[in-house]
């Protein structure tokens, strides 16, 4: 089997353009190589901005609440044109609810393992494609196939490459055939991070691994954060950004990693050496680490993480890059007077230009009373299942 790699020549080659580009700019804007540069270390405060330079229109839709799917803190959600599929979270299972009014339609597969449909954990971010999920069984050493549409198992696929199993921690889809993995370096001397493969075992490509570090060995556990990779999608084209990098990549026809943003962090990028760090919140509280990135066609949309939750917005019209701190970062709801909103994603296929966030039965219930709006037009109970908040991009 050959394997195309990306030399590590190249690599720094494009390290050194985007560095040449970063010094010579000083503001926000499209460079002359074509590289839009965002100086987000040195980005204006503002207040929120209103919902409607976003969204046409915003629906809730509450997730119906039985004893066949309960949830424990769920996040890991795809939309589709029919359905919401989510992880329900740990020691749940994955579920499947109709788009249009959150009815429970089913379980997929069966976790830990047991029988025929039964599977270790789901994919990160879930694997959808179509009408059909991908499930990690044997803990990554097979993947199972589901129908959305009945939940029947449709095919089992070898997770091993080479006779090994490949530690994706996250898993993209690239087009029908082709996938996007990539390991966390927890150890600091991975050979290789991302990589393009198939899903009949072939790696079409690999990426060498650029936040190596010498790691402390007095360190008692490893270290991952939430979303080490960004993948997005945005006009059909995938996109990436890790985040002890300060570029986006748009991978081509070529699977070739093409730089599109330059986001300055200026002393506040994290670097590789962090794992080594006990404090981590202390750290993190001064750096940017973006968690979510979502593009459309005005905006590019940028979220903090739980330590640092300044979100900056990028405006392809104007230009100009802003900073919305902590309570900030969002929008205001000038659509119905609810409460703020932030997307987390976009909708996959047919929904692509629908975003979705999730808000809590308790969160939800407080913003009824601080607002005086209810969007449902029913009350939750605490334990219900939570509320999807689905908008429809303009």
């Amino acid at each position: 089997m050959e394997e195309l790699v990306m030399e590590c020549n190249k690599n720094k080659l494009i390290a050194l353009l985007i560095s040449i580009v970063v010094t010579a700019c000083n503001h926000d804007g499209i460079t002359t190589t074509g590289l839009i540069y965002l100086n987000c270390a040195k980005a204006e405060n503002k207040e929120a901005p209103e919902l409607s330079i976003l969204l046409k229109n915003i629906r809730y839709v509450a997730l119906e609440t039985n004893d066949f799917c309960p949830m424990n803190n769920p996040s890991n959600i795809i939309l589709t044109d029919k359905y919401i599929v989510m992880d329900g979270g740990d020691k749940t299972e994955c579920f499947v609810f109709d788009k249009k009014d959150g009815k429970y339609l089913r379980t997929i597969g069966m976790r830990n393992n047991e029988g025929p449909t039964g599977y270790t954990w789901a994919t990160y971010p879930l694997y959808v494609r179509g009408n059909e999920v991908a499930l990690k069984a044997e803990y990554g050493d097979k993947y199972k196939f589901f129908s959305l549409d009945d939940g029947s198992l449709l095919r089992t696929v070898d997770g091993k490459i080479d006779g090994k199993r490949w530690p994706n921690d996250y898993m993209y889809p690239l087009n029908d055939s082709t996938m996007l993995q990539y390991a966390n370096n927890h150890f600091g001397n991975r050979k290789y991070g991302l990589q393009v493969c198939t899903w009949s075992g072939n790696i079409l490509k690999r990426f060498s691994a650029t936040n190596n570090f010498d790691r402390d060995k007095r360190m008692e556990y490893l270290i991952s954060y939430h979303n080490e990779i960004c993948f997005y999608t945005y006009n059909d084209d995938v996109y990436f950004h890790e985040f002890t990098s300060d570029t986006i990549f748009r991978m081509n026809k070529r699977l070739e990693g093409e730089p599109v943003y330059v986001m300055s962090k200026g002393d506040k990028i994290p670097v590789p050496e962090l794992r080594n760090e006990i404090d981590q919140e202390a750290k993190f509280k001064k750096l940017i680490k973006f968690e979510y990135l979502m593009e459309t066609d005005r905006h590019l949309l940028m979220m903090g993480n739980r330590w640092n939750k300044s979100a900056y917005i990028y405006d392809k019209q104007t230009g100009e890059t802003i900073r919305l701190e902590d309570e900030q970062a969002v929008f205001t709801n000038d659509l119905n007077g609810f409460l703020p909103f932030w997307p987390i994603d976009r909708g996959r296929g047919e929904a692509k230009n629908e975003v979705w966030a999730l808000i809590r039965p308790d969160q939800y219930m407080e913003g009824v009373e601080a607002t005086g709006v209810n969007p449902l037009g029913f009350d939750l109970k605490f334990d219900d299942n939570p509320v999807i908040v689905i908008g429809t991009l303009k």
